[in-house]
């Protein structure tokens, strides 16, 4: 029988043709399934703190800014070295750092102190007047501030504060300027996470959402809550991607176009339920999902959500990756501290030998990687205080498949044969037998593989599969001999 792999999908019965049941640092193509690429340091030294949260700006010259909050700082990467540029008197509280461009200047803010922003080559500075805001966006020509506390309105987490058009700095109410202030009342709590959508905005609570949209004076911005009870607990798990928005909800993974919120990954397999709902939110630690960090990989396809599980006092401690064009899911154990895309700074050979010494200092990226175009944005991640790309070459990986056999009669099977994209130079495989579903799996022989295949002999009514790889890989079916007969 053959078997295509259709990705990481616990939720579903175990005996659902093609499906992963566990595995580690698996991602979807949109041919299969493959191995996660391994982090690898970029030219810069570690940070003096832990990072909180990370952003690149991209500059009205086409110039890119890599700035990174971590303990009273914002530091930003320049020239293989960190530059301290924060404001006076440094930063205070243990609000995350929310990031915004509006034309060319970056703007910051935590809800601690008021937004600042940096002119390029410059440090932060406070912007006068303006609010403190959990959440900063720019849509449709303002700043809109989110969950905002400013001593003339007072402390409003359900508030929002847009500046004055095309002005970052006006943030006093006023018909000309069309700086305005309100509340979204029409549902309990804070505005947890806020994102542009066009020239829209998207306001979640944590079982809420609002769409607003500029409609000029004198209401200046309309707010209408989206219908259903569903929200977003943490800013930075809501990921952007064209004119979507990926999020985690309180009870499952959606996607927004701005019509309503539906539930993603279960169309590849028939089903309108995400296949790791149930185990995702069974292995979150409930406390801490507001830290949840998302990142999108464009060019593969793939949003990263690194979160921490039950294991973890509240580091991020494991990933979940989908494929929103192939509705596919693979996940990895992996520590880090944030996320953010990540440009290169165009690296050409005439500048390597000012980066790295000789050709053993090289990174371990494949030379067809995105990583050596110019102007192209990788996703990164600071752990251990230091700025990694997602870009090097890939390191061990496992998968474990559902189970294939019959409940009434036993089934022999002899021989495994991967359908390998990218054949790995060597792999192992342990099978696994039950009698029944609802039994634990019991472990059987391990095998080396030999001709591209993995002989073995087991009789049981159920069969499953664990296969382990040491480095690159791309997999996206396998054959099983069974009932003595061959498939080759």
């Amino acid at each position: 029988m053959r078997a295509q792999l259709i990705g990481f999908a616990p939720d579903l019965d175990p005996e659902t043709p093609g499906i992963l049941t566990d595995c580690n640092a698996i991602v979807p193509t949109t041919t299969g399934l493959a191995a996660a690429n391994s982090l690898v340091n970029t030219n810069y030294p570690a940070l003096a703190d832990p990072a909180t949260s990370a952003f690149i700006a991209q500059l009205l010259d086409g110039t890119k800014r890599v700035l990174v909050a971590d303990g009273p700082r914002i530091d930003e990467a320049s020239g293989g070295s960190w530059v301290d540029r924060s404001r006076a008197g440094g930063y205070s509280g243990g609000g995350r750092m929310r990031w915004a461009v509006f034309g060319n200047n970056v703007l910051a803010a935590n809800r601690t102190e008021v937004i600042g922003q940096a002119v390029p080559g410059a440090g932060f500075t406070d912007i006068t007047g303006s609010p403190a805001a959990s959440i900063i966006v720019t849509a449709a020509g303002f700043v809109m501030a989110l969950n905002v506390n400013q001593a003339q309105y007072g402390d409003a987490p359900d508030g929002w504060h847009c500046s004055g058009i095309r002005n970052q700095a006006t943030w006093a109410a006023s018909a000309a300027s069309q700086c305005a202030y309100g509340r979204l009342l029409d549902s309990p709590g804070a505005i947890k996470a806020g994102a542009a959508l066009g020239s829209d905005v998207v306001a979640y609570k944590d079982t809420s959402m609002y769409l607003g949209r500029y409609v000029g004076p004198p209401l200046v911005w309309q707010w209408d809550r989206v219908p259903g009870d569903i929200g977003c607990s943490g800013n930075e798990s809501v990921v952007v991607v064209g004119t979507q928005h990926f999020f985690i909800g309180p009870s499952d993974f959606y996607v927004y176009d701005g019509t309503v919120p539906r539930p993603i990954g279960g169309a590849t397999f028939n089903s309108t339920a995400t296949p790791v709902r149930e185990w995702f939110f069974a292995n979150l630690n409930q406390q801490y999902k507001d830290r949840i960090f998302g990142v999108a990989d464009i060019p593969r396809d793939l949003v990263y959500w690194y979160y921490p599980s039950t294991a973890s006092s509240g580091e991020l401690d494991s990933c979940l990756i989908y494929n929103f064009r192939t509705n596919q899911w693979g996940k990895q154990a992996i520590s880090v501290q944030a996320a953010l895309l990540y440009s290169s700074g165009q690296i050409t050979y005439d500048g390597l030998g000012t980066l790295y010494a000789t050709y053993d200092d090289l990174p371990n990226i494949a030379y067809d990687s995105s990583f050596w175009l110019a102007d192209t944005m990788a996703p990164a991640v600071i752990q251990g205080n230091v700025l990694k790309t997602i870009t090097g070459e890939p390191g061990p990986s496992w998968l474990t498949t559902g189970d294939v056999g019959d409940m009434d009669n036993y089934v022999f099977a002899d021989r495994l044969k991967p359908r390998f994209r990218i054949k790995p130079a060597s792999a192992q495989m342990i099978n696994f037998y039950r009698e029944d579903l609802g039994d634990p799996r019991i472990q059987d022989a391990t095998a080396q593989m030999q001709r591209a295949r993995f002989d073995f002999r087991r009789a049981s009514h159920w069969h499953s599969f664990r296969l382990d790889f040491p480095g690159r890989m791309a997999i996206n079916g396998f054959s099983l001999a069974i009932n003595g007969g061959s498939e080759e």
